[in-house]
């Protein structure tokens, strides 16, 4: 007996079309495991039931981290089970560890019908008619009803972003709470602005590369460069200064460099050899 349409079995080759593609259209739920671990065999019951009860308005997808170590490297994988969620081309959302069974149809319940608030779909179209000012109030004041909702202060990010109020953009997500800096929606946006205003109040690069050679292993000059190397879209110097700084500072800064790294390595081809060995270097670091 074959699985139905909506619970596929994801590889390298697949992996892009089958989720990433497939989650501009409705919800993907990708599900890491392995053989050997028992609870990972039991949250992929559950999940298989789900995705049968819910009669495809989501698509499962399957990873064996035996056979698929690349894919299980690429999101960081640390121990299973673990499972995450797509929409709209996005990594939203992702779990560790068994869950309590009576929460997994509440998640995938959640983001199955998750789509953009009141507040959200007025700033929208501010933004859209040329009025980011407007649109930038509108979302303010929805903050302060609902300061839980993150995709609100994204959305005030991208918004500066795109008037390239870089800096107004990094200060908004630093005063966020440590939880939420660390949140799917929230990281990789504060990684890539920290990178901007860094590179904007970097010394010299020749400064920063006689402080490396009187110190390699000096952070603040390691990722001085590092981020000045990014603006400037030379991402293999500024991914090994980053592994750098990693491997001798791992806690600098809450971590910039591994998150940097992050960031950097999801928006790029997964099937570039490079990326893959930067990814296998970050799973390392990761354990």
């Amino acid at each position: 007996m074959t699985d139905p349409a909506y619970i596929l079995e994801g590889t390298t080759d697949n992996f892009d079309r089958l989720v990433v593609e497939n989650s501009k259209r409705g919800l993907v739920v990708v599900d890491f495991w392995a053989p050997w671990v028992g609870p990972s065999l039991r949250q992929r019951e559950i999940l298989i039931d789900l995705a049968e009860r819910y009669q495809g308005r989501f698509l499962l997808v399957s990873i064996n981290t035996d056979e698929q170590k690349i894919l299980a490297e690429r999101f960081g994988v640390r121990s299973l089970p673990s499972f995450k969620l797509f929409r709209h081309g996005d990594l939203v959302g992702e779990y560790h560890g068994v869950q309590p069974e009576a929460d997994y149809p509440r998640i995938i319940e959640a983001y199955v019908h998750k789509q953009l608030d009141g507040a959200s779909r007025e700033a929208v179209a501010a933004w859209q008619s040329g009025d980011p000012e407007t649109a930038l109030k509108i979302l303010a004041e929805a903050v302060i009803e609902d300061p839980q909702n993150l995709s609100l202060p994204a959305l005030m990010t991208k918004i500066l972003m795109r008037q390239e109020r870089f800096r107004d953009a990094h200060d908004l997500l630093s005063a966020l709470p440590e939880q939420a800096q660390d949140a799917i929606e929230i990281r990789n946006l504060l990684a890539h602005l920290d990178f901007i205003v860094t590179a904007e109040d970097a010394d010299e690069p020749d400064t920063l590369q006689r402080r490396l050679e009187t110190d390699p292993k000096d952070a603040e000059a390691l990722y001085q460069l590092a981020a000045l190397h990014l603006v400037k879209d030379d991402l293999q110097t500024a991914l090994d200064l980053l592994l750098a700084l990693a491997h001798n500072h791992a806690a600098y800064r809450n971590g910039i460099a591994r998150k940097g790294m992050q960031a950097v390595l999801d928006r790029l081809d997964p099937k570039d050899e490079q990326v893959a060995r930067y990814r296998r270097e970050l799973f390392r670091l990761n354990y």
